[in-house]
């Protein structure tokens, strides 16, 4: 698994859990012994913390190590996505979204001066 990756989902963990209980950077500071700073860079995933210092901030959190435990991203063979792609036109088709519903949506995009570039790029590969 990607290191930064890792640290990102980790720290996001952190945050949601600290957002929870409604606990300011200050507070969870104070209660772990952790700096502001420290907990921003955590919760950001800019650092690699050492284990004791997870530990220190969850105990101030009343959570786990289980409560940050990250699942592997699971690899899909470029067959099954390309199975899940022809599914997902096939709900659009259903669902009486046509292909001029889509243009009709970037001219009107167009017209408010968006960039429509990508868009338009990804349904001529289509």
């Amino acid at each position: 698994m990607d290191t930064r990756l890792l640290l990102y989902q980790t720290g996001s963990l952190l945050r949601v859990r600290r957002e929870e209980l409604r606990l300011t950077l200050a507070e969870v500071s104070q209660r772990s012994g952790v700096t502001i700073a420290q907990l921003s860079r955590i919760e950001n995933g800019l650092v690699d913390a050492r284990l004791s210092t997870l530990v220190r901030i969850l105990d101030a959190t009343g959570a786990g190590l289980d409560d940050i435990v990250v699942e592997p991203l699971r690899e899909i063979s470029l067959s099954d996505a390309l199975r899940r792609r022809d599914s997902g036109r096939s709900r659009i088709e259903r669902s009486g979204v046509a292909e001029s519903d889509v243009s009709a949506r970037l001219e009107r995009k167009d017209r408010r001066g968006s960039d429509t570039t990508a868009e338009r790029s990804r349904m001529d590969t289509t």
